[in-house]
This record gives C-alpha cells, sequence and structure tokens, in this order.
C-alpha cells in the first residue's frame, strides 16, 4: 500500500536516515524531482512509501525509481537506464546489503526476475500480490532495466547502438551499478549480483569493471557462459536436455523416470560415446554409427534413421520440431514441458522465437500492461510510454563480438567470461558464486552450465551449482522462488561469517 512520499528520490532516504550524496545524483546523472521529461527523455525520480505483510510480521520498504542518462562515444547524452530499488524503511545501515538483479535476452526487461520471483510484489493471475519470498527483509532490492527495454529509452536516433554490444551493455550495467551505490550512500555495502540468461553473460563481462564493489555474491541463472558457436559442444551439451525433453512427453527409453536421474544418464552417454562419435567425424564406421545413433533414439525418442540421417548431429531446433510432429506440435526450448501447435513461421526470424514458452507470436515485442500499470499506479512514475519486457528489435540489432584477444573495435572484442569470473574470485575473497540450471531448459543446458563451472577452475569452497526441476526461468513456481531465496541467503550468511572473521576482513584487492 502507497502511504506518500512520493517525491524526489532525496526525499524518502533522508527520512530512514540514510545519506544521500546529491553531488552523485547530479552528476550521475539522475534527473531531479519535478523536472517535466520529454516524451522520450528521462522520467523524473519518484520515491514512494509501502508495506508488505511477511511470515514474520509487517515490513515497511520505500520504492525508488530513478533513471541514469548514459552518454555516448561523443560525450552526448544517449540513451537512459532505469533503476527500481525497494530499500526497507527505519534503518539508517549503510553497510545493508544491495541486491542487483537483471534478466537477459538481449533485449529483455528485469520484469520476470521482479514481479515473479525477488520483488516485494508479485504477479498472480490478472495482478499482483505480496510476495512471501523476496529477499527484501534482508536486503535492499534494485532491478535494471537495459536501454531499449522497460521504460529505459535511447535520447536520439541511434542513441542506443553503444549498449547493443557485449562489451556496451557491460559498461552501462556496471555504471547503473556504481552510480546508483554512490547516489545512495552505499558504496561499500555488500552487493550480490543476480543475472538470468544473457544476464549471467552480462554479469560475467562486467565484472573487470565492478573492482570497487564490495562484491559478495553472484547468482546467475540459466547463464549464458560461451558466445558464439561451440560446435560439437553444443550438441553434446544439449543431448541430456533433449532425452529430459523426451522423457516428459512420454518419449525414450527413460519415459517415466524422474529428470535428475533421466538428465544423469544421458550425461554419461553424452560425455562418453556420443562426444567420441562426434569427435570422429567421417571416419566413424558405419557399424559404430549405428550403435550411437540406437542409443541417441532410446535416450530422445527420435528415429534412428532420423538421426543417422543427420550424421549424429541433432540439434535443439531439430529435436523441437521432431519430436511430437506426428500431433503437429512443437515443444518449447525455454521449458521443455511445454508442447503446442506448430506455428507458422515469421519471416526474418529464427525458429527460437516461434518458442511457445516464450510466448511472442508475431511480435518482436512483448509489452507488459500489468507492471507499467503497477509502476504508474502503486509507485507513481510519471510516464505514459509502454513498458517493455522483451524486445527482438534490440536482439537483432545487438553487436556481437567476432574475434579474441585485444585487436580491433571494443565491441569486436570476445570478453573471457569464465576468466572473469576467476579474477573476481580472486580480487574479492569473500565473493561467492552460485550457478542454476533447470533440467527443462534447452537455451541453456544444465549440462553446459555444468561444463562451464568445471572449466572455470572457481575455488570449491565458493562457487556451487544448483539444479532444479524448472525450464529457463528457474524461479517460475513457488518451488524455485523458495530455492531462490535459499540461495540467496546462504550467500548473506556467507557474507556475515566472512565479514565477522579477522582473518578475511581486508577489502577487495584491484588488479
Amino acid at each position: 500500500m502507497a502511504t506518500g512520499c512520493a517525491s524526489g528520490a532525496t526525499g524518502c532516504a533522508a527520512r530512514r536516515g540514510m545519506p544521500v550524496n546529491r553531488a552523485a545524483l547530479a552528476l550521475a546523472p539522475l534527473l531531479l524531482a519535478g523536472a517535466q521529461p520529454a516524451p522520450d527523455g528521462p522520467i523524473a525520480p519518484v520515491t514512494s512509501h509501502h508495506a508488505l505483510a511477511t511470515p514474520a510480521g509487517r515490513l515497511d520498504y520505500d520504492a525508488v525509481f530513478e533513471q541514469q542518462v548514459l552518454r555516448g562515444p561523443d560525450g552526448q547524452p544517449a540513451a537512459t537506464i532505469s533503476t527500481i530499488a525497494y530499500l526497507r524503511s527505519g534503518t539508517a545501515d549503510a553497510m545493508r546489503p544491495v541486491i542487483f538483479a537483471f534478466n537477459g535476452g538481449p533485449g529483455a526487461s528485469s520484469s520476470p526476475l521482479h514481479i515473479d520471483a525477488m520483488g516485494p510484489r508479485r504477479r498472480e493471475g490478472a495482478g499482483l500480490v505480496d510476495n512471501a519470498e523476496t529477499p527484501l527483509d534482508r536486503a535492499d532490492l534494485v532491478f535494471v532495466d537495459p536501454v531499449g527495454t522497460g521504460f529505459s529509452r535511447p535520447l536520439t536516433p541511434g542513441g542506443g547502438a553503444p549498449f547493443w554490444s557485449v562489451a556496451g551493455d557491460a559498461r552501462a550495467m556496471a555504471q547503473a551499478i556504481t552510480g546508483w551505490l554512490t547516489a545512495h550512500g552505499r558504496a561499500g555495502a555488500p552487493v550480490i549480483v543476480v543475472g538470468e540468461s544473457y544476464g549471467g553473460t552480462r554479469a560475467a563481462a562486467m565484472l573487470p569493471l565492478l573492482k570497487g564493489v564490495n562484491l559478495a555474491g553472484l547468482v546467475l541463472l540459466s547463464p549464458a557462459l560461451a558466445i558464439g558457436p561451440q560446435g560439437d559442444s553444443e550438441l553434446v551439451e544439449a543431448l541430456p536436455a533433449m532425452a529430459v525433453a523426451a522423457a516428459a512427453h512420454g518419449k525414450g527409453a527413460l519415459a517415466g523416470l524422474p529428470p535428475a536421474r533421466v538428465e544423469a544418464r544421458a550425461a554419461a552417454f553424452a560425455a562418453g560415446p556420443y562426444a567420441r562419435a562426434l569427435l570422429a567425424g567421417s571416419a566413424l564406421a558405419p557399424a559404430e554409427e549405428a550403435r550411437v545413433a540406437m542409443q541417441m533414439a532410446r535416450l530422445i525418442g527420435l528415429p534412428p534413421a532420423t538421426i543417422r540421417a543427420a550424421r549424429l548431429r541433432v540439434d535443439v531446433e531439430m529435436f523441437r520440431a521432431a519430436l511430437l510432429a506426428g500431433k503437429g506440435q512443437v515443444v518449447g526450448r525455454l521449458d521443455s514441458r511445454i508442447a503446442a501447435p506448430r506455428p507458422a513461421q515469421v519471416a526474418g526470424r529464427p525458429s527460437a522465437a516461434s518458442d511457445p514458452a516464450l510466448g511472442l507470436g508475431a511480435s518482436n515485442v512483448i509489452v507488459s500492461a500489468a507492471l507499467g500499470d503497477y509502476l504508474r499506479r502503486e509507485l507513481g512514475v510519471h510516464t505514459t510510454r509502454d513498458y517493455v519486457s522483451l524486445t527482438l528489435d534490440v536482439n537483432f540489432q545487438w553487436r556481437w563480438p567476432r574475434m579474441e584477444g585485444a585487436d580491433g573495435d571494443e565491441a569486436d572484442r570476445r570478453p573471457d567470461l569464465l576468466g572473469n569470473l576467476a579474477q573476481a574470485m580472486t580480487d574479492h575473497p569473500a565473493l561467492e558464486v552460485t550457478l542454476v540450471g533447470g533440467y527443462y531448459d534447452m537455451a541453456v543446458p544444465l549440462m553446459a552450465t555444468r561444463d562451464a563451472l568445471r572449466h572455470a577452475w572457481l575455488p570449491r569452497s565458493r562457487a556451487r551449482l544448483v539444479a532444479l526441476p524448472a525450464g529457463h526461468s528457474v524461479f517460475a513456481d513457488a518451488p524455485g522462488r523458495r530455492a531462490m531465496r535459499a540461495m540467496i541467503d546462504q550467500l548473506l550468511r556467507a557474507n556475515a561469517n566472512h565479514q565477522a572473521s579477522p582473518r578475511t576482513s581486508q577489502p577487495p584487492t584491484s588488479r
């Protein structure tokens, strides 16, 4: 419930007793309250007061909407990036942990993490209800909407382009995080970063830009930690997810088994006989090819002849179209438990965009009327623009890196995402990393996440993998939200223990 204080961003902060760095607010820059924004210009910040019913009782909090202006290569304002923060009222603790959360795409807003998982209000049916699993009682929350998503917009024609690349996006997100921390007097607070899907790419890519931040935790949900084609390894890592999907639809020899058992058995085959067969290429003996195809058929439910015709190279899109072809259905990529009638192919779009678990239909854009209405009515955000939950228009303009090393334009250089994770754990001795994957996810298969963790060479005592019976959005149901809350609690406890230890109380190192 809103109870006033729908003022500028400094008002409720002052009431909470938190220091507000007005110089930083001006330099970030954040548009000061009372300004009259242009229709596509920066939106004025607003703060409102609310209360949440939790199992432990009433929790009062302030909601703060702000935008930072991002400057282009010419130094001129180019675009805005939005933050929606929830700050517990009645505390002046500058060291209270802060969780920054964003989704992926590229082209996705933070709306799934915001109103499906972590925010104080949760989507249920056509409305919003109090979210009992929100971690707001333990940490303040900041949801970030990248350029082109949510209410964030380019300010000039072409103004989004500098931020629609891996490097440009990472730089914009790092600025949003560091700018918010400075402006709100929280520069030394423990920070947990939560990123989903491409948000995992973003989180890993921006780690070198966060060396001055007190990083306490990374939670990477269904993280995309490889950029560009990965050759046969993509096929190997996808096969267990395809086996789980087949079993879920009553196909293959493992139908009826729990997804964990299906995935484990298929992963053992994928890493062994299947990987060796792919590596052999044209040197693979016909008899061995037949044996491998028969084993694959038992796992993924496709006819051996179909598998041999593809030379054992069954990718996710081929599998999605073939598994239930007899019923005229395709299987979901983001959640393989979902099946729907085969959609008409939209010209110029990849088949993955027609995933029935995605819900795009023929449009390139999903607008969230519910979240836009919530931000306007409950939080008092003054804008008439649509809240863009997901846009392929941004995704299709994304500039992907094309080369390794330090040569060429920044946007063309492929970052070492796993190396960044390892270095961050060296730079930040308290940093703990949790990777999360869903058994029913064929967009970022669980085996790919497991392999990324193994090949990053992270300290085993501070890095873990959590596998859930879920699709790509591992928090989409109540068990997933509870698991998410448990992960956050674990990271916060680990950080509190680290801060209490005199042996490890040094600040992060800079390299």
